[in-house]
């Protein structure tokens, strides 16, 4: 019996959604495809069809926490920003709510900062979650960039010690809400440290 694309499509989408839940509650470098198979229903040939190893279903997932706000800081990384501060602080304020809302997000970020092991012998997944940070941590340097360059980064502040500051605080935030088991309120928590930190990075008009 020949599989239907929507066949297809929903096996892919249960292969997603049992290996965000085994690689939440193992670890990436403690999860395998037989494990997301079980969990799944389905058969290590399935994935197979889909995913090519453990590091292509990690990528897979990473995509799915493609945010709207995404597409509004590309869109000014190519088009340009009056405000690329202000841009910085209004999307990871409602980054901020759209996670402390959304457990399925909440996973995959936590998969995403929590679920490997690094080592000097970086396995494929564990490379995929360095490339993605990297990848997030050089959209907040041209955007401070372009502010610095606007003459609205105060001079205390490089460009790459804020990006740097800033991707580690929240990825701080996230990090130690989820190993507390959410016992603070990351929202208010959230916006006062974004608040503090954009406002810090202002220059102040004379």
């Amino acid at each position: 019996m020949r599989r239907t694309k929507e066949d297809a499509a929903k096996t892919r989408e249960e292969v997603l959604a049992a290996a965000a839940e085994v690689f939440y509650e193992s670890g990436v470098s403690g999860s395998s495809l037989d494990k997301i198979a079980k969990r799944a229903g389905v058969t290590r040939g399935a994935i197979y069809w889909h995913f090519k190893d453990k590091a292509e279903v990690l990528t897979a997932l990473h995509s799915e926490i493609r945010l709207p706000q995404e597409a509004i800081v590309d869109g000014a990384l190519e088009h340009g920003h009056d405000d690329p501060l202000g841009l910085i602080e209004q999307a990871s304020i409602e980054v901020l709510h759209i996670l402390a809302n959304d457990e399925h997000q909440q996973r995959i970020f936590a998969i995403m900062i929590l679920g490997c092991e690094f080592t000097e012998d970086r396995s494929d997944a564990a490379q995929r979650i360095v490339t993605a940070n990297a990848e997030m941590y050089e959209k907040l340097q041209k955007l401070i960039d372009m502010a610095d360059r606007q003459g609205k980064l105060a001079s205390a502040w490089t460009v790459d010690a804020a990006a740097r500051a800033f991707q580690c605080s929240m990825n701080g935030l996230f990090a130690e809400w989820l190993r507390s088991s959410k016992s603070f309120p990351v929202v208010d928590v959230g916006e006062m440290l974004v608040h503090s930190l954009i406002g810090s990075m202002r220059r102040r008009a004379n």
